[in-house]
Formats: C-alpha cells, structure tokens, sequence
C-alpha cells in the first residue's frame, strides 16, 4: 500500500473531526506549532501526531513509508503484546481505517501517550550523575533479561526508543515497528535499527529474539563510562543518536580515539575490550548482556587496540541521511523523513509572535532572501534551552537531527522566498562540530558506504520504497516548487489576518517576511560558468593550425 505523504497528513489533520475516524481521537486537540498547524514527529514507518482528548494523551501514528506487509506485521506485534500486559509496553489499538485522506482510508496507531522522558533527553541532564545511571544501568538489564525470557525483541533499541523516569529507575518501550514475535519468525526484518546501536554485521536476515543484544551491551558500557568519566560525554560529542560509541568506533575498534580511551578508564578495559570483539565478530554470536556482564562465551580478544595507528579508510557512518545545510535541493528531497543536517550557522534571528508576543528563534543556514534552509525554534521548545541561541552561534558548524518540514513559500515586499527546514523540540538536537568534524561527515554522508539508507534497501527488497517522497541527490536541480496547497494557504492567511506579528508557516517550518528584516549578508553571485567539451576541442584545433603554420 503507498501511504499519504507528510504534507497530506498536515493539511487533513488541520480538520480532525473529519479525517480522524476514532471516536476518542476525533473529539481531542492535537499538539500544533506555534501558529496552530499539525505538529508532526518521525519514528520509524510512522508520523507520530499528539493527540489531548478527555484528560488523556495519545500518540496518532500515521503511516508514511510503504510495505506489503506492514499491517500484518503490526496485528501480530498487537496481538503478543496484548497477551503480555507488559509495563515495559504501552498499550496500544491498530485501527485499519483510522483516517481519511483524498477520500481514501489508511491505517492509523493509536498509542497511549508514555510517561517520562527520553532516555537521550535523560541522559543529557543525567550524564553526570552516576547514581542515576547506576539505576538506569539495573533497569535496562532487567528489560533485557525480561525480553530474553518472553523470546521477542524490539529490534531499535536506542535513546529515542526508550523512556525513562525521573530517577532513573523504570524504563518503557516505544515505537514497535521492527518487532520480533514468534508469529513472525521467518518473515525476515523490516528495518535494521538506528546504526549507531547496531552490530555492523547486522543484516534483514538476522531476525529473531536475539536482535536486541548488541544494543543492550553498547548501552550498557557506555552508561558504566560515564557514570566513571562524566567528560566523556563531549568528548565523544555524545547526542540523542550517539551515546559515546557510534558505527564508525565499531568498524575500526583498533584505532578508534573513543575506545582507547574507556579502555583506560577504571573497571572498563574488560567489557571495552569485549564489546569491540563482538562488534568485530560475527552477529549470532553476541550473548545475552547478563552473560557478557560475567564474560561468559566471549572469546579471547584479538584486536590490537592502537590510538595512533592507521585508521581504516570508512567514511563518516550516520544513523540517518546526512545533508547539507547549504545545499536546498538536497534537503528538499527528503520532506517526511529523518535526516542528520549539517551546516555553518549564517544567521540566528530572536522574534516575538501572536498575540501573547511568544518567543521564538529562526536559526539560518543561508541568505533568506531566495532558497534557504533553517532552523524554527517555537517558544515551547525554546524554554528548555539553558540559554538561547544569539549571533554568538553565527559562524557555527552545527549536526542536527529532525523531521525535515514541506517548503514555504514568501513574499516579502518585491521579494520571493522559498525556506525548509526542521523545527527543533530540545535542545540536544543541536551538536556544535569543528569545521573539520562537519566537513568529514559531509564528505561521509555522499560516500558509497554510508549506511543511512539501510532500512530503504530493505522496503524496496520487499516491493515497497524507503519514502513517499523521492531522493535525490546534490547534482540534481531543484524541483519547481508549487505554491501552497489551498488549505494551508488559507489557514495562514486567517492567521496573518487575527494576528498580525504571527509568522505564518506550515507544519511549523516557514518564517513570516518580518522575521526576516536583518539580512545575514550579501547575498553570493553566481559563479562563472565553465567551459564546455566542445569549445576546449576547437581551442585546441585553433592552437594546433596556429602551430603548424608557426613551423611551416
């Protein structure tokens, strides 16, 4: 089945009423930007929308990605869990014909809404407290080992997987998509798992109740780290999709700098020297983590660890497809989609909206004035920011995380604009690099190796495709750009009419023309353009008669 695209969901869940078939989902609020749109989050297959209704919170899960059997497997992930009554699981309905988009029904989820934080939101608070990761350390080993009793897995474990609460002492599972059951036992994985957290042999064959084991080891080292060495955390510029190891470290353990330096920290050597062994083994061999927890069935290890040795020649390995911040048409290819996005800060411009003159943050990649990519930072998500982001950033290289929003097009005064970008929800989707880092993960993200694309090339091996919207790549020239479809225009233009300091944008992405008075520079000519094939070959025709009459 293909599934509507994020723009199509934004623009029907601005009526819920009518395009929420759940009677309880229906008559709720959904969560929106600061100008009222539909706010909507990526996990996996799935849109996630918030849903107030009655006292309660769900999360509306829409499809987005497409699978021949993605609803199959997710009554059969429904099923098993409903017998399990599990805490470690939030209850949870698959509704076949939840929502009606263009006069068609999809599929929907309708979860309950977990308590607590992420566990990459905890740890960036609790990184230094090592009691509360001593706890954190307990309970992920007694969700293993509960995992490993009932013979299924999760097969993402990773930060934005897992909740956590307050004190670190209980932990809850979300987003089901790539389950293991027994019900689905030879039918092969649907996604690999965020890579940094996965074995680098992992493969779509490997699909059983073992699929989480890795990922509960590298977990479960990193937290001993740093409860032993908090200053680990920035020096392995650990983030929600990152926490001290990430996929390169397991490619080349040998010479990795981040290795070599939990080796040497107290209690360590053994269980890093360990985890690089089984990241450099093969993936069914990896044991429970109660067992490597007391090293039984690990090997000798065999790895030369060697800080100053010759690294292996792998590029930069992102969890998810990495683009350049100053490259439009290259982020524009992937509206709907999760993507690391990489860029030198132009311009951070602080505005007031709306009525009550909330705060908020544009944080610019480029010169506004034509195709530019940005960053929306709403008053929200700007509270939790110790301090906020001024022209102290500009001149930053910067990685971030998120959910690339549809284009917006301007008009400010005689001038024409096209923003994208992603509105950020906490601040740890925002990792300040070196130039050199940045540059290096640019090169990465383009290189035949990156593994971004890995649970796309497992869609498209089962008939289906990794997005709705399709990719292209930085050659490629921009698409032309429609204007706003007839709803969203309408709505901003209520807005534009009841409040005037609002900026109008949809699904939160776009800045209102006044938000952008304070240009960030000049804007760049354009290039001289190169020589064709064609007038190299008669210069040179020219030079060769010019010579041979010279000789003659």
């Amino acid at each position: 089945m293909n599934y509507p695209s994020l723009e199509k969901y934004n623009e029907a869940l601005q009526a819920p009423a009518r395009a929420i078939q759940d009677p309880q989902l229906r008559a709720g609020q959904l969560r929106t930007t600061g100008l009222g749109l539909p706010l909507a989050l990526c996990g996996g297959f799935a849109l996630t929308y918030t849903v107030d209704t009655g006292g309660k919170r769900f999360a509306l899960r829409c499809f987005h990605k497409k699978s021949n059997d993605l609803e199959q497997r997710y009554q059969a992930i429904a099923l098993r869990l409903k017998q399990l009554a599990s805490p470690y699981f939030l209850p949870f309905d698959f509704i076949p014909n939840g929502i009606l988009i263009d006069g068609n029904l999809y599929p929907i989820v309708k979860m309950e809404w977990a308590q607590g934080t992420t566990l990459a939101e905890f740890l960036e608070r609790n990184h230094g407290n090592a009691a509360a990761l001593t706890k954190l350390r307990q309970a992920l080993a007694a969700l293993s080992a509960y995992l490993e009793a009932q013979q299924i897995a999760h097969g993402d474990i990773q930060p934005e997987n897992l909740m956590v609460n307050a004190d670190g002492s209980s932990v809850q599972l979300i987003d089901y998509d790539g389950m293991f059951v027994e019900a689905l036992r030879g039918s092969g994985a649907t996604e690999l798992g965020q890579a940094n957290f996965q074995h680098p042999k992992r493969t779509a064959s490997n699909f059983n109740e073992q699929l989480d084991r890795f990922s509960f080891i590298t977990l479960d080292v990193a937290l001993q780290a740093l409860a032993v060495s908090p200053g680990l955390w920035k020096a392995s510029n650990s983030e929600p999709s990152a926490i001290v190891f990430r996929r390169n470290d397991f490619l080349d353990p040998g010479t990795s700098v981040i290795f070599n330096q939990v080796l040497g920290l107290p209690g360590l050597t053994v269980p890093a020297q360990s985890l690089a062994q089984l990241a450099d083994g093969p993936f069914d061999q990896v044991p429970t983590l109660a067992d490597f927890r007391v090293q039984r069935g690990l090997g000798p290890n065999t790895i030369v660890f060697n800080p100053q040795g010759k690294p292996k020649d792998i590029a930069y390995q992102s969890p998810y497809t990495v683009c350049d911040a100053a490259n439009f048409a290259q982020v524009e290819a992937q509206v709907g989609s999760r993507v690391e996005l990489i860029g030198r800060i132009v311009d951070v411009t602080q505005k007031r909206y709306g009525r009550n003159k909330k705060p908020f943050i544009f944080i610019n990649f480029g010169d506004w004035t034509g195709k530019s990519v940005k960053l929306s930072i709403w008053s929200e998500a700007l509270r939790q920011f110790p301090s906020e982001p001024n022209s102290s950033w500009n001149g930053r290289w910067v990685s971030v995380t998120g959910l690339v929003e549809p284009p917006y097009h301007g008009q400010a005064g005689k001038i024409s604009y096209v923003s994208i970008g992603i509105s950020i929800e906490n601040p740890g989707q925002i990792k300040q690099l070196t130039e050199v880092e940045a540059r290096f993960r640019l090169r990465g993200g383009k290189a035949p190796v990156v593994t971004a694309g890995r649970n796309e090339n497992i869609l498209k091996g089962m008939g289906g495709a990794g997005n709705t919207v399709p990719r292209s790549t930085s050659q490629q020239a921009p698409k032309p750009l429609p204007p706003p479809s007839t709803p969203n225009a309408q709505v901003l233009q209520r807005m534009q009419r009841q409040t005037p300091q609002a900026v109008p944008r949809p699904t939160g992405s776009a800045p209102r023309p006044s938000s952008h008075q304070v240009s960030p520079g000049p804007r760049k000519t354009s290039s001289p353009k190169r020589m064709g094939a064609g007038a190299w070959i008669a210069l040179i025709v020219f030079f060769l008669i010019v010579l041979r009459w010279c000789s003659g």
